[in-house]
């Protein structure tokens, strides 16, 4: 399954089902986005805590 990085745009790879509250980090960017619905895929950003 393929998606979207919600930064970058470029296409993340989901390896096996989309579970909801799994974490995808794009391999270009960096951004850590958390699944938070499966059909369709439906990601947010992770926000760094400072």
């Amino acid at each position: 399954m393929r998606t979207k990085c919600l930064d970058c745009q470029k296409e993340i790879e989901i390896q096996g089902k989309a579970v909801v509250g799994d974490i995808l980090e794009c391999q270009n960017c960096g951004t850590e986005m958390e699944i938070v619905k499966n059909d369709p895929v439906k990601l947010r950003i992770i926000e760094e805590e400072k």
